[in-house]
């Protein structure tokens, strides 16, 4: 071998044992510089109960609806809520008087809770009206629905049948779709978690379908229909931005209603025979039942 490659091979072994050593050198101070570097500050402030969605007015808060938040020391007014001064299950089943955004400080001015003055107007939305209908355990779901669920009425009751000394024969009707439970008894927080038979239930409805429970009272027994929470995620969304309700409440009749002899095989036919006809007329999304009596 010549010399020249001689001094090629070793030229190259010391440029390679050279950068190997700056390449250590080079990551043993990366290490040295971040042991020495400070541990991130934790963000300064205080934390502070926020909305965790848009709230609108008279909605019951419950535990989605709430979070702590960190906010700046220097821009806390005294109205804000602070950590370890307030709890959040304190508001549990407090109403929103004013409205909240996303995001927004909870305040306690802008909430009004059950037993104060004025506390069941600011539960209800514009241009509805509270009543009261009785209910017992099997009528009430054995105390398993609370303020804020909504229902439908079903209206249980004896249809005259004039100039007839048989048995009237009794029917089940919905009067009332999407009603929303405002108290049972005097108890207007579900915050209690506890199954409990309540003798009375109080509704929020259009001041037609007001006039309808009243009347229905009279008529017979009135129970409620537990609907589903997801059914109405939506209808609650729109209200809660302010938009349209998805449908809007039908204040005038029921929406379907059933004979007793579509309940029991030993009570006559009445849909279709004996001294009551029964026709069904659909024109588009509109369905009407006709009912003709033998000799009209």
């Amino acid at each position: 071998m010549s010399l020249r490659s001689i001094l090629l091979v070793v030229s190259a072994v010391i440029l390679i044992i050279g950068t190997v050593f700056l390449a250590r050198s080079w990551l043993e101070s990366q290490r040295v510089q971040v042991a020495a570097a400070p541990a991130p500050e934790k963000p300064r402030g205080k934390q502070v109960l926020i909305a965790t969605k848009p709230l609108p007015v008279g909605i019951f808060l419950k535990e989605g609806d709430l979070q702590w938040l960190t906010w700046p020391d220097d821009s806390l007014p005294e109205a804000y809520l602070v950590k370890d001064v307030a709890k959040k299950e304190d508001l549990f089943g407090t109403v929103v008087r004013k409205s909240f955004s996303a995001g927004q400080p909870i305040t306690m001015d802008r909430l009004i809770r059950p037993g104060e003055r004025g506390f069941l107007a600011a539960v209800l939305q514009a241009g509805y009206r509270a009543i009261s209908i009785p209910i017992g355990a099997a009528s009430g779901i054995a105390g398993l629905i609370f303020p804020g669920d909504r229902v439908d009425i079903i209206l249980t009751h004896a249809v005259s049948d004039e100039g007839s000394d048989k048995v009237k024969p009794r029917a089940s009707e919905t009067v009332l779709k999407n009603v929303r439970v405002l108290a049972l008894d005097q108890k207007v927080s579900d915050q209690e978690g506890q199954p409990r038979l309540a003798k009375t239930a109080t509704l929020e409805v259009l001041p037609k379908q007001a006039e309808i429970l009243a009347v229905s009272r009279e008529l017979g027994s009135l129970s409620l229909s537990l609907r589903s929470l997801a059914r109405d995620a939506e209808e609650m969304e729109r209200i809660a931005l302010g938009e349209t309700p998805v449908e809007e409440p039908n204040p005038t009749s029921g929406q379907t209603y059933t004979w007793d002899s579509e309940a029991s095989l030993l009570v006559p036919d009445r849909t279709s025979s004996g001294d009551v006809t029964v026709i069904t007329v659909s024109r588009g999304k509109e369905i009407e039942e006709l009912k003709y009596r033998r000799g009209d």
